[in-house]
């Protein structure tokens, strides 16, 4: 048997207090639990209040040099395509369908979102409230 896999980690994008953006980690607080409607036995995450969820396919990427804020606070979910992500302070993370990223550089400096491979970009984009991130 395999040992227990910890719990998920998302990437977190955010604008320090000198207007930089930066690189975090959340680790999503939760436990193991039995499922309500059947007899299987999963690990959850505490829920993320959630205000609207959009699904995107990149048809025409951005310049790769231009940086930009977040719309809003949101949670992304890659579903194909890995991306770049480069943050003010020049360090750069390659993200893969299945991680998560939180996005909340909504003032500042900005990021860089550049296409990682040749796979078309499909993200799902839920758009959260002021509510506290679970975790953070």
């Amino acid at each position: 048997m395999s040992a227990p896999r910890p719990e998920p980690v998302i990437l977190r994008v955010f604008t320090d207090e000198a207007g930089q953006s930066r690189f975090g980690e959340i680790r999503l607080p939760g436990g193991k639990r039995r499922s309500e409607v059947s007899t299987s036995v999963a690990w959850l995450s505490e829920k993320i209040p959630v205000h609207g969820l959009v699904w995107r396919r990149v048809e025409e990427e951005a310049p790769p040099t231009v940086p930009h804020n977040a719309p809003r606070r949101q949670l992304i979910l890659p579903l194909s395509g890995a991306v770049e992500l480069e943050v003010s302070t020049g360090e750069v993370r390659t993200v893969h369908p299945g991680q998560m990223i939180l996005v909340e550089d909504t003032t500042g400096a900005g990021h860089i979102t550049r296409a990682a491979d040749d796979s078309p970009r499909v993200t799902l984009m839920l758009e959260l409230g002021d509510e506290p991130f679970p975790g953070l």
